[in-house]
């Protein structure tokens, strides 16, 4: 029998054999990795080398081509001759069609008219009407004719016919490109234009002018108003009602007319805001008795003023124009006068929106394919609208309306009180210009 210890020593043996044995194949297992590694590192690259060619190189020929010379004469010098202009040589009367859709005419600088024409150095030509400065190629002046302009505390009659020749002045010295018509409205009785269409400044045109004014509101005796003017001249009959006017009358028709040509600039000469309205509302039945006691007040008021006129003819003064219900107050303060009907008084912010609007609905569309944009927009189209107002030399109140709506419309406003103010004015002209 074995002993004990032998069993220990025979079953450590097997187990020792079994780990000398694992230790080898790792060993052996570790030195075939290490050679493949070392084998694949250090396996050297291929090197291949060019070898050189030479390869024959061909001379390039010269072109020959026969070139002919041909001798050119000597410029011969011809003689110039210089004709000496005439001085002083009058212009034709040339009427020109009327320009629609360029802001200014193609002198107006940043237009963008015609390629910009303003970039060239061109520059709008200017002028001033009674003291109020505008610019513009294309104008249009609108003359009140209504029996108020013609009351004493403004002036009476020879206040008007200074305004008349000062109108006449102004237009004499625009430069002969400019385009421009005058047009006068009165009380109930439209508005008339000289010209069909706006006109070259020519001294022809302007002489027209000055005729055509000449006898307006000359005397009373003759009558007042558009029917006193001078041969020529065209009635306004085009429909020109726009948003958010329903009618047109008074100065707003003229107005109307000179924003459907797009003109530069306007100059109104109006004596008040006037009737520049619509009737909301009737007026409310009056008696006949009371009506008829009105009209024989109105009778007698008429004689008092022809009485009054005789006497101032037989001592060489101007005639006196009353009118309306200032007629009655003169001669028969504290009358009593029929119920008038409501009315809607158009405001300033409504004119200039019916301005714009006029300006915008006659402008001409400028086709797509000719590269062309139209000014409509962007940038805006602008203008100028301008106010003169000839109010009382005593007590006389600017008209704020007339204020407002010229600011609104980029011009100015200028009142004159009476007589003595456009005399003053007319003065202070004549020294600016050495007369």
């Amino acid at each position: 029998m074995m002993s004990v210890k032998n069993r220990l020593f025979t079953k450590h043996a097997k187990s020792s054999a079994a780990l000398v044995s694992l230790g080898i194949h790792a060993v052996l297992i570790l030195v075939a990795l290490s050679f493949v590694a070392v084998t694949v590192i250090t396996k050297e690259e291929q090197a291949f080398e060019a070898k050189p060619v030479n390869r024959p190189k061909m001379q390039l020929k010269k072109l020959q081509i026969p070139v002919k010379i041909k001798k050119t004469p000597k410029p011969k010098l011809r003689k110039r001759i210089v004709v000496q202009p005439k001085i002083n040589q009058t212009m034709p009367d040339i009427t020109m069609p009327e320009i629609t859709g360029v802001k200014g005419g193609i002198g107006s600088a940043g237009t963008g008219g015609l390629g910009g024409a303003g970039s060239l150095g061109f520059s709008m030509p200017e002028m001033n009407v009674f003291g109020i400065k505008g610019k513009g190629e294309k104008v249009f002046i609108i003359l009140d004719s209504t029996p108020w302009i013609m009351y004493d505390e403004l002036g009476g009659i020879p206040a008007y016919s200074l305004i008349k020749d000062e109108l006449v002045r102004i237009l004499s010295k625009l430069n002969s490109t400019v385009l421009f018509n005058v047009a006068v409205y009165g009380h109930g009785t439209g508005t008339y234009t000289l010209f069909p269409q706006l006109v070259p400044a020519s001294s022809t045109n302007v002489a027209k002018v000055e005729a055509w004014l000449k006898p307006l509101n000359a005397v009373q005796a003759d009558g007042y108003g558009t029917r006193t003017l001078g041969g020529g001249g065209i009635k306004v009959e085009e429909d020109l009602v726009i948003e958010p006017l329903i009618n047109v009358n008074h100065w707003s028709e003229p107005v109307m007319y000179a924003m459907r040509r797009q003109v530069d600039t306007v100059f109104l000469l109006a004596s008040g805001w006037g009737h520049i309205l619509y009737k909301k509302e009737p007026a409310k039945q009056w008696s006949e008795s009371k009506m008829a006691k009105f009209k024989e007040i109105q009778r007698k008021a008429k004689e008092k003023l022809a009485e009054e006129n005789r006497k101032r003819k037989a001592n060489g003064q101007p005639e006196r124009v009353l009118v309306g219900s200032s007629l009655i107050v003169e001669y028969f303060p504290g009358t009593e006068f029929p119920p008038q009907p409501i009315h809607h008084w158009y405001t300033p912010k409504e004119i200039a929106k019916a301005c714009v609007n006029q300006r915008k609905a006659s402008a001409p569309r400028t086709p797509t394919k000719s590269g062309l944009r139209s000014r409509r927009g962007n940038p805006r189209d602008t203008f100028t609208f301008n106010v003169v107002q000839f109010i009382p030399e005593t007590d006389g109140v600017q008209e704020e309306r007339f204020k407002k709506l010229s600011g609104m419309l980029d011009g100015e406003y200028r009142s004159l009180p009476g007589l003595a103010a456009i005399e003053s004015y007319l003065d202070s002209g004549k020294k600016k210009a050495g007369e």
